[in-house]
């Protein structure tokens, strides 16, 4: 037998390292939950925004003379700002925000200002897909390149499946777990493919654009971010000027807006430079049938037109980086796309979870078996699922953002290592699904009782109904699957319905 430069391995250092593999493999697919599964609620991110400040009344409309006197009292509130940023109401979206770089507030249909916009758990949550909580400029990175492994994962699937369509809709519910599991894995996965690609492929571009734009600048602008921003989406259209001039012409270019784009009305105006001389006025609105953010409109104090982006019909590259946002978390086709969006992610992260699973019956049948490793999997995925509405309920109670990032984090560690040392996966896997149920529940009650709001409000009304349904069927579920079998450090305390 021919000898090996590669050094001879006890059995023992073979179980170590196969160990350390499948830790490592833990730890990578649990921040890929994570990130699916915040992003998958985040395509509601603006409902739950709404909820959060129940009591802000629906505005249908505002006039431009509302929109002129808001634009006023942000400055007047805050006098530091660059821009100034109204979001009039919507066909779709009736609600009416306006601020600038140091808060925003909601304003009624006649300007006056509400309240501020505070919505800590939805800030949390959207900060939690984007960075995973960490430093922006990292955290970005880190999450773009688990896109980039997604988008990868899915491909070498696809192309590990030769029989791939033939048994597109071939589902084994029966017979071994593995097969089970494999199954339902692999025909989740083609049935999401193109979602997957499209969503993690946006999302990784989104983050490696920051990596890629510091880069390119360096190379090709000095090192000057900005020169490659405006080389991409334009620049400012008048030259600068911070000679003090009194807020004018916001309602006089909407009305010029509505005849050079009609029956296109601004879902966005931003006021560069508000308060001097070269304040001007950019307008975006939504382009019928097309996946861009939105086109842009820039008019004078005086009712010009000065600018338009181009983002429909310029170059390809600004149309596709316009439209990353809104094929990223669905936000086209309404409430409708926004639903689909929300089942496929959720198809994702089981998609993810069931992977491992597969892992795990493996080892079992090859006498392997890790059970700690099992535990410690189902408890961080019903873990990192329950501590997303405790968080809710913490910010309902008043809990600042830091709070809640601590209490998220920490939480879904202690039910990971709770489970691995107390009990087993499928123990562990109804203990929580029973706590998420409750804890869902919990989160329309107490939402009820703190915050209250307008049950008219079909926003606010859907969203508490969803919650606590969606809560019993959790609650409910151990019990449907033939009782509830507690295993706690070895010892079965067996419960099931009518005992």
């Amino acid at each position: 037998m021919a000898k090996t430069l590669w050094p001879k391995s006890s059995s023992a250092r073979v179980d170590s390292s196969l160990s350390a593999h499948s830790i490592m493999g833990l730890v990578i697919s649990a921040i890929l939950f994570v990130v699916c599964l915040s992003g998958t609620v985040a395509v509601f991110e603006d409902e739950l925004e709404w909820w959060e400040q129940a009591n802000v009344a629906p505005v249908e409309s505002v006039s431009p003379a509302v929109l002129q006197s808001t634009a006023e009292e942000v400055l007047r509130r805050d006098p530091e700002t660059t821009h100034l940023y109204l979001y009039p109401p919507r066909e779709n979206w009736p609600r009416f925000i306006a601020g600038g770089d140091n808060g925003i507030y909601a304003v009624d249909e006649n300007g006056t200002f509400v309240s501020p916009l505070e919505a800590n758990w939805n800030e949390f949550l959207v900060h939690l897909h984007y960075y995973l909580n960490l430093p922006e400029s990292f955290g970005m990175i880190i999450v773009a390149i688990f896109g980039v492994m997604l988008v990868s994962m899915a491909i070498s699937g696809l192309l590990a499946h030769p029989r791939i369509f033939r048994d597109a809709f071939r589902f084994k519910r029966q017979g071994q777990p593995r097969l089970a599991q494999a199954d339902l894995h692999n025909r989740l996965s083609v049935w999401t493919t193109p979602f997957i690609v499209a969503v993690a492929g946006t999302g990784a571009m989104i983050g490696l654009f920051t990596i890629g734009a510091l880069v390119f600048a360096q190379t090709n602008f000095g090192g000057d971010t900005r020169k490659l921003s405006e080389a991409i989406f334009g620049g400012e259209v008048i030259e600068a000027d911070d000679t003090p001039a009194p807020i004018v012409g916001i309602d006089l270019a909407v009305e010029q807006l509505a005849k050079d784009a009609p029956g296109q009305p601004p879902f966005l105006v931003v006021m560069h430079e508000p308060g001097q001389k070269s304040q001007h006025i950019e307008f975006y609105v939504d382009e019928t049938d097309r996946l861009i953010y939105g086109e842009t409109y820039t008019y004078s104090t005086e009712g010009e037109l000065l600018a338009i982006g181009h983002n429909a019909d310029g170059p390809a590259g600004q149309q596709i980086a316009m439209s990353m946002y809104r094929v990223h978390f669905g936000d086209f086709g309404g409430v409708a796309m926004k639903l689909i969006y929300f089942i496929l992610g959720l198809m994702l992260c089981v998609i993810i979870a069931g992977g491992l699973n597969i892992y795990f019956l493996k080892r079992r049948e090859k006498g392997r078996a890790a059970p700690r490793l099992e535990a410690l999997w189902s408890g961080w995925v019903w873990g990192s699922t329950l501590f997303l509405p405790v968080t809710l309920i913490g910010a309902i109670l008043g809990l600042s953002i830091g709070w809640l990032v601590a209490i998220y984090w920490i939480g879904s560690a202690v039910c990971s290592l709770a489970a691995c040392v107390l009990t087993s996966a499928a123990m562990a896997g109804n203990v929580l699904r029973l706590a998420l149920g409750a804890a869902l529940m919990l989160c329309a009650l107490i939402h009820a009782a703190v915050v209250g709001g307008d049950w008219s409000n079909p926003y606010i009304l859907l969203s508490s109904v969803s919650l606590f349904v969606t809560g019993a069927a959790f609650a409910a579920w151990p019990f449907l699957r033939g009782g509830f079998r507690p295993v706690v450090a070895g010892k079965d305390l067996s419960f099931t319905p009518g005992e």
